[in-house]
């Protein structure tokens, strides 16, 4: 089914010109009113709005401050279209939410290629959070099983994604990694049924056939899991020769873990764990990464106070659905 577009104009000539451009690739939706398109959009959840400014009624700057205030449709992206001053309407739009501009009259090239780069964007963006969801509720059924309050995973993929980028890696990147260090630990979800296949097998066979993004990532993680900066892990590779990514993932396992073994309060429990792994700089990690942790824990600790105060959430089905 092809993705479903509202557009908004109180002028019908504008409409066709939308419809012209659009109508063979979309499912187009029609609004001549400010209070029509929210009632439409609230009934239909389109997939992305072409808002007009200047209308009878509401304009399209009160209409997208209204969606963005609506928990069910604030994530539809919408695309102001004026012909007004380009510069005030475009900060206008943007302060309202708008997620793009586009100025009237518009150039269907233009047109399709806005329309087609934002619903891309919004579609990676919904999978991600809905991955997301999903292994927050993998992570509640496996501490569910180990009689546990939580499970690591989830809180170390966001201590990776926050140390990638004080690493320096792209934003990309970093939430690649934490998308990724959860599908690691997927194979030790599983029964063996008395075989010996490790995890990370188990995993390396599930996410084999990953060329791109996150999942291929996770392969890579698998493969160095258990190398080390001074090269004496295996595979036996050292120092500037291992992954950006398995470079931050050694480093955050080995401060989670110390964290957790660490009692007192949360800036006790870090601060401690610092001081431990400081020892591990040249061997186990990269130095470099021992000197980010300590510069940065003020933030560190703020970050651990959050994560260790929101359990993760129960199993939105029974237990015995898994």
């Amino acid at each position: 089914m092809a993705y479903k577009i509202l557009v908004v104009d109180d002028e019908p000539s504008n409409l066709h010109v939308m419809r012209t451009i659009l109508q063979d690739q979309y499912t187009l939706i029609f609004a001549k009113s400010g209070e029509r398109a929210i009632e439409l959009t609230m009934q239909q959840k389109p997939d992305l709005i072409l808002l007009d400014i200047m209308m009878p009624g509401m304009n399209g700057y009160e209409v997208c401050r209204q969606l963005k205030s609506e928990r069910t449709v604030w994530h539809i992206p919408v695309v102001i279209v004026s012909a007004l001053d380009e510069y005030q309407s475009e900060v206008e739009g943007l302060k309202s939410g708008a997620a793009d501009f586009l100025i009237k009259p518009v150039s269907p090239e233009l047109v399709r290629s806005r329309v087609a780069n934002l619903l891309g964007e919004s579609r990676a963006k919904n999978m991600r959070e809905n991955y997301q969801l999903v292994m927050n509720q993998i992570a509640a059924v496996a501490a569910l099983h180990n009689n546990q309050v939580e499970i690591a995973a989830p809180r170390i993929a966001q201590l990776c994604e926050w140390l990638a980028l004080q690493y320096g890696l792209t934003k990309s990147k970093a939430e690649d990694i934490s998308l990724a260090y959860p599908l690691c630990a997927i194979g030790e979800l599983w029964d063996d049924g008395g075989n010996n296949t490790s995890a990370e097998s188990r995993s390396m066979l599930l996410l084999s056939e990953a060329t791109k993004g996150f999942a291929c990532l996770s392969v890579t993680l698998l493969t160095y899991k258990n190398t080390r900066w001074d090269g004496a892990g295996f595979p036996e590779i050292e120092g500037e020769k291992i992954p950006e990514e398995c470079r931050v993932v050694s480093a955050a396992e080995l401060l989670d873990a110390e964290v957790e073994r660490q009692e007192g309060s949360v800036e006790q429990r870090v601060l401690g764990a610092l001081q431990t792994i400081s020892q591990q700089a040249g061997t186990l990690v990269d130095p470099r990464l021992i000197h980010i942790l300590d510069t940065q824990s003020d933030e560190l600790i703020k970050h651990y106070a959050l994560w260790l105060s929101s359990p993760w959430p129960t199993p939105i089905l029974p237990i015995n659905e898994f």
